[in-house]
């Protein structure tokens, strides 16, 4: 991987993790979609072990697909399409990184344990995180569209 692929990856991967270090603007965006990007990949990702997650998961809106759908159209809504394109690519990215770490840390040489493994963490840590981050969506949908209100004021 050339250096600069590793260092954009990196940037993305460090907007997820030390979220507050950046003022409320372009990067403020991207966090409130990565975090629904990496909810649909960890959805995604885990349905392989059970697909009932995909139903156990659901928004008012749908899916783990169409909350991040949702949430994607009220980040862009009303913003350049070139800002809004690269604060899609970059979230979707920075989830990408960030989910492939968290399930890598769960790999093994043995692949019946590996995927007994990832199981367990898909029902113990990934369907409760995935439930709580929903329930704040649709439960508190208000305080969402103030923090992307407020990212945009910024602007």
């Amino acid at each position: 991987m050339k250096r600069r692929t590793k260092i954009g990856l990196s940037a993305s991967f460090a907007v997820l993790v030390w979220a507050s270090a950046f003022a409320a603007d372009d990067e403020s965006l991207m966090r409130i979609l990565t975090r629904a990007d990496i909810a649909d990949n960890f959805a995604f990702y885990c349905a392989q072990y059970d697909p009932s997650i995909i139903d156990r998961t659901r928004s008012t809106v749908g899916d783990m697909q169409a909350l991040m759908f949702h949430i994607r159209n009220e980040v862009v809504s009303g913003l350049p399409e070139s800002e809004a394109r690269r604060i899609v690519v970059q979230s979707a990215g920075a989830a990408r990184t960030g989910a492939l770490m968290a399930i890598r840390k769960h790999y093994g040489p043995n692949p019946v344990e590996e995927r007994a493994r990832l199981h367990e963490w898909c029902e113990k840590s990934v369907v409760p995180s995935l439930k709580e981050y929903v329930a704040r969506h649709d439960e508190h949908h208000v305080v969402l569209d103030q923090e992307i209100r407020r990212a945009k004021q910024v602007q």
